[in-house]
């Protein structure tokens, strides 16, 4: 969730759009409704996001618009995002904790933890590395936790196939690295083309032999708040089973979406993985990082090359609305790419050669 508070002076009081709810949330404080200043922060068809005020203290109101059960989970986002965060704040995890709440009309109401994300921070700032080192080690607490209360929160877990999604990644990326090296007037395509099919064989390989651990599916740089240079993980709405360093690097990516000079930021580097690999225990996750974040890139890519070539279509509209001048995205994430040294993985590595042949012709 996009924690972005619109510019609504803090003296208006705003009409909630359901005013059974704030009459229950001053009932429980014991103050008046008037007492109570509510600002929209993001309206989406999935939930509604408010800012709370009540005097010097403030909370987020989360409610949920999805009462049932989707496909073959046994229980709401409400539910399941209810039970995740009470299992994580009581392992000690740095994510919001419950206030209050309403199972009849699917609505939380949260501590109030900042209205900075790490994905404003990584464009507006240069000196992010302490936030973000502190921000990978919440990370890997909460994957610790999850994996510590796999027994308590297997039920929620919501069902998608994650080696069905990474094939078609590792597909429509395999195609975008082609469409690179037919738009370039180098020769030699025969030579890449067969240097490409035994690396992605090999990638593939790579990438579904690795386990899958239990954790939150919707991780992006706009679900790490920073309130006070303290981190807080938000958004727990659906769980499941998929690759721990594919989170990572979803996390540690900035969008800069909807941002006037906005553009890609890659938060993983050799430093903020040392500290992975320091905090988490693990070590030999370079190539892991690496791949996934090579596919992240060309994935971008794909969707940038079908949004100009449909640029009338919906959701190409959405990408231009989200992202601006698609050129100058493209060629930020062309220069990620070519410019990341995460490891010695002969296969990204050959990749990025064949990309860098390619484009800086």
């Amino acid at each position: 969730m996009h924690i972005s508070v619109f510019s609504i002076p803090k003296t208006q009081v705003c009409m909630f759009d359901n005013n059974l709810i704030i009459e229950d949330i001053a009932t429980f404080f014991g103050v008046s409704v008037t007492d109570l200043h509510t600002t929209p922060i993001r309206k989406l068809s999935e939930n509604n996001i408010w800012k709370i005020e009540i005097g010097q203290r403030n909370f987020v109101l989360k409610r949920h618009f999805i009462h049932a059960p989707i496909n073959d989970c046994k229980f709401t986002p409400f539910e399941i995002e209810l039970n995740t965060l009470k299992v994580l704040k009581s392992k000690g995890c740095n994510v919001p904790k419950i206030i209050w709440k309403s199972d009849k009309k699917q609505s939380l109401l949260i501590e109030w933890c900042g209205n900075q994300t790490l994905d404003d921070m990584a464009q507006k700032q240069s000196n992010w590395h302490p936030i973000v080192n502190q921000a990978i080690s919440q990370f890997c607490y909460i994957e610790e936790a999850f994996k510590k209360s796999q027994d308590n929160l297997t039920a929620y877990v919501f069902p998608v196939n994650q080696d069905k999604k990474l094939q078609e990644i590792l597909d429509h990326c395999r195609k975008t690295i082609f469409y690179i090296i037919q738009a370039s007037k180098k020769e030699k395509h025969s030579t890449h083309q067969k240097r490409i099919d035994q690396c992605w064989e090999n990638i593939s390989s790579h990438l579904f032999s690795k386990p899958k651990n239990l954790g939150g599916l919707d991780h992006n740089s706009h679900n790490i708040l920073i309130n006070q240079q303290k981190v807080f993980f938000i958004d727990f709405a659906s769980i499941g089973w998929n690759w721990q360093t594919q989170r990572l690097v979803q996390s540690f990516n900035s969008l800069g979406t909807k941002q006037a000079t906005g553009n890609f930021v890659s938060l993983i580097n050799p430093e903020t993985i040392e500290t992975y690999m320091s905090v988490s225990g693990q070590t030999k996750v370079h190539d892991d990082i690496d791949l996934h974040h090579l596919l992240f890139y060309l994935s971008i890519i794909h969707r940038i090359l079908r949004a100009t070539s449909q640029p009338n279509h919906p959701n190409s509209i959405r990408l231009y609305n989200a992202w601006g001048d698609l050129k100058t995205r493209l060629e930020r994430a062309i220069h990620i790419i070519i410019k990341s040294n995460l490891s010695n993985n002969f296969e990204a590595n050959t990749i990025r050669q064949i990309i860098a042949d390619c484009w800086l012709r």
